[in-house]
């Protein structure tokens, strides 16, 4: 049968048919499509029209109208939150808020004023950050828009709008739901904490139906099937976050499994035995069941790689700056001593309450731009080491380390042996909606 998985990234829907036999699936065609997020504020908000994701989808449902007519399956991936206030028709009331944006910090640290942090990682496994926690925003739409509120029957994340608007069914995963800070992500017994909602005035029935990543939650509605040129009107699957499935893609079952994802963020995760919550790294509930992963994330990761072009590269074109220029840069410096050092906080920070920004120190008048760039990408790998480096004092960790996304290439990796973990890299290609696709056999196995 014929498999479709969709990611619903934060800068681009991809898209690919896959031909699924056992439990194996192999890929037939692939589509990606970019789109603009909105970064305004002085760099404080972040968020999308919902209409972006459609529009994408719909065209890549056109550019491969020959495989996506006899799909059986649709199988969601989407950035998260991606948090989206819906009427009773699941319309959206505002643009999807990104985990990008930093709108609600005096939020968060209300969550954590009222409830306590110890009580919040013990139940939910997370601390409130703004962007990065559900919750958050929803307060923040609460205080700031009180009609839009009022007027929201659902607050869901995007693949809760997406589903919706494809089979008419409010519902969401427990990986996506791990950072709404009202899901026991500890317990991942697909419960909403209504302690937690009832002090901040939400009932637990204005959130989604809470379902495992692989269950079938409807058929696309025929009319849209129609539009879309499918003729099978096939069961979507709610699917997951992202960075989940790409890790689940790849194999990542096991205690000490890692996996480096490289995309406009960049993430590290670790297979977990038990939920080990901290302040300094989120906590998702896998895709398995009895299993974690860390998210140890970095908001400007391929971002940075981006803003550094745009910034001090504008005379090269993309293709000479990410397979020239970069290696050059990394090779240059790789073994060589540098005092330009470089804070990664470009966009902010998942784990800091406050609006951290970031650093380059120690420049001169002999500094290039080339000893820079190094710089940055040194910057990075060291952020996720200490992540790593923190891990594997309660789990042992395994030698290979799965590398995936668009912002790698062989010089890279020779940086994150040497800055990051030293180890056999493994490098795998648009695992996300390989992952979603995974699902399907998961789902037949249930029946």
């Amino acid at each position: 049968m014929l498999v479709l998985g969709v990611d619903i990234g934060t800068t681009s829907m991809k898209m690919g048919v896959f031909r699924l036999v056992d439990d194996t699936v192999t890929p037939v065609r692939q589509f990606s499509q970019g789109y603009e997020v909105n970064i305004y504020n002085d760099g404080l908000c972040g968020d999308i029209e919902q209409s972006k994701w459609l529009d994408a989808f719909a065209a890549g449902c056109q550019a491969l109208a020959d495989d996506t007519a006899e799909v059986e399956f649709i199988a969601l991936s989407g950035t998260t939150p991606g948090l989206t206030a819906m009427d009773k028709e699941g319309q959206a009331l505002y643009p999807a808020i990104l985990m990008l944006d930093q709108r609600s910090r005096r939020q968060a640290q209300t969550i954590i004023k009222t409830v306590g942090l110890e009580h919040l990682l013990g139940a939910t496994a997370n601390m409130p950050v703004a962007g990065g926690c559900s919750l958050a925003s929803i307060l923040w739409l609460k205080e700031n828009h009180r009609n839009l509120f009022a007027k929201t029957h659902k607050f869901g994340h995007s693949n809760t709008y997406f589903a919706h608007w494809l089979t008419g069914a409010f519902a969401i995963d427990p990986s996506s739901a791990s950072l709404t800070a009202l899901y026991n992500t500890t317990a991942n017994d697909l419960t909403w904490n209504g302690e937690i909602a009832q002090a901040f005035g939400l009932s637990i029935d204005r959130l989604p139906e809470l379902v495992p990543a692989h269950r079938s939650v409807g058929c696309v509605r025929p009319s849209l099937a129609a539009e879309l040129g499918l003729r099978r009107e096939p069961h979507v699957l709610i699917g997951g976050n992202d960075a989940v499935l790409a890790a689940y893609s790849v194999g990542i079952k096991e205690p000490g499994d890692v996996i480096n994802v490289n995309g406009t963020c960049e993430i590290c995760l670790v297979c977990l035995p038990r939920c080990l919550p901290s302040q300094n790294y989120n906590i998702r509930a896998h895709v398995l069941p009895d299993r974690w992963l860390t998210l140890h994330v970095m908001n400007a990761g391929g971002k940075a790689l981006q803003w550094f072009k745009n910034l001090f590269c504008n005379d090269l074109t993309d293709e000479a700056f990410y397979d020239d220029f970069v290696p050059s840069a990394v090779e240059t410096w790789l073994d060589r001593d540098s005092g330009v050092t470089y804070t990664p906080y470009l966009m902010g920070s998942r784990y800091s309450l406050d609006p951290l920004t970031a650093q380059l120190q120690g420049l001169t008048h002999e500094t290039t731009r080339a000893e820079i760039l190094a710089a940055i990408v040194r910057g990075l790998c060291q952020y996720q080491k200490q992540h790593l480096d923190e891990i594997e004092r309660h789990v042992p960790r395994q030698d290979v380390v799965h590398v995936t996304g668009g912002a790698v290439n062989p010089a890279l990796i020779a940086a994150k042996q040497k800055w990051m973990r030293p180890g056999q890299y493994v490098h795998e290609e648009e695992s996300s909606v390989k992952g979603a696709a995974l699902l399907v056999p998961l789902h037949l196995e249930s029946l």
